[in-house]
């Protein structure tokens, strides 16, 4: 928490990386090429990692205690990323998402993910499969496209995309992550707009749908969904790490986002573990609009009510987390015990630690 903000960070990975978990294609190598210079050039020195460990199978406790013995960060949400035809396991394996659910489930969300380019009765056979599986998971995660041969599908299909939410809704999914905005590698753009959004949400109002990436391409698209439908949220994995790269375009988005949507429609998060939370989260709490952004969109300064909306607030709202009884739960668990002992740790400290066989670290 911060100054008594739960901080939930949906989108958080454990990716694999290594040379074993590519496809034999260039798309694979194109994607972990670009996840690398995304981490080396908008991430400062300091806050990088060697690249024998950036270019790893991730364990998933180095994600756990990246996220919750080094940031603030109370809860985060974990997801089975379906990017089959880049990497072997799908980039965030299924035993990996299983994994969170089993040993911290107060502290991690799960989503479950599908590729839709499989065709319908494949989807729906592994949704069902997956939430026997994982009965708690609130979520679905989704990509556009695959590659290898190109193909790709719309959030607003009739027969392959609505059929699938259907379903995921009586599963008791809350809502629906889309990757938007960020062409996985050196493939088509086309399939990453957001102009599908619109059918989806308009066609199952109950249902949340979480625009992945906003802002960092189509932001005025993305900010006249979260405007006219009220279960569109713009979600800022990898938006938000341009804190560090390009502040001036981080409030330039935000400036937009909150002009349309304002604060309710927002959602927080970052991608940790190819960035860290920490730095981000600080930057955040402390940010303050330009009077250029304020003059442009008419805003008033941003408060800390509207932080606490955006890093927490929404996100519990939206999956119904009741956050007195989520706060209860954590209170004194082994990640709580540690940092009211020693602190924050420093950042990627357990993940290198981890990488280089130390066997020094305490259970958790």
């Amino acid at each position: 928490m911060i100054e008594g903000a739960f901080i939930i960070n949906p989108v958080a990975h454990a990716y694999n990386l290594s040379d074993a978990n590519l496809q034999p294609n260039p798309y694979g190598r194109g994607l972990r090429d670009l996840l690398t210079k995304l981490h080396l050039a908008w991430n400062p020195p300091e806050l990088q990692v060697p690249a024998e460990v950036y270019m790893s199978d991730w364990p998933m406790e180095a994600l756990a205690r990246t996220l919750f013995l080094e940031t603030d960060i109370d809860m985060a949400g974990n997801m089975y990323l379906r990017l089959d035809s880049w990497f072997k396991d799908g980039l965030c394996s299924r035993a990996k998402n299983v994994e969170s659910a089993a040993r911290w489930p107060d502290r991690f969300v799960n989503y479950l993910g599908v590729s839709p380019t499989r065709g319908l009765n494949v989807c729906l056979s592994d949704l069902v499969d997956q939430k026997e599986e994982l009965p708690s998971a609130i979520g679905l995660k989704l990509y556009p496209d695959e590659v290898e041969p190109f193909r790709s599908w719309r959030m607003d299909d009739p027969d392959l995309a609505y059929p699938l939410f259907e379903r995921a809704q009586e599963l008791g999914i809350k809502t629906i992550a889309i990757h938007k905005a960020v062409p996985n590698g050196p493939v088509p753009i086309n399939p990453y707009r957001v102009d599908d959004i619109d059918g989806a949400a308009i066609h199952f109002p109950d249902l949340n749908f979480e625009i992945i990436h906003a802002g960092l391409a189509f932001a005025e698209e993305t900010a006249h969904a979260i405007a006219r439908f009220p279960n569109v949220y713009a979600n800022l994995e990898i938006t938000s790490l341009l804190m560090h790269h390009g502040p001036g375009f981080f409030q330039e988005i935000m400036g937009l986002f909150l002009f349309w949507g304002g604060p309710e429609k927002i959602i927080y998060s970052d991608g940790t573990m190819f960035c860290h939370s920490q730095p981000l989260l600080e930057k955040f709490w402390n940010l303050e609009f330009s009077d250029q952004v304020l003059e442009k969109y008419g805003l008033d300064q941003i408060t800390k009510t509207d932080k606490a909306l955006i890093l927490g607030g929404n996100y519990a709202r939206i999956i119904g987390l009741d956050v007195e009884q989520a706060k209860a739960k954590i209170a004194d668990d082994k990640f709580a015990q540690a940092t009211k002992k020693n602190g924050l740790e420093k950042p990627y400290s357990n993940w290198i630690k981890m990488a280089q066989g130390a066997e020094e670290l305490t259970a958790i």
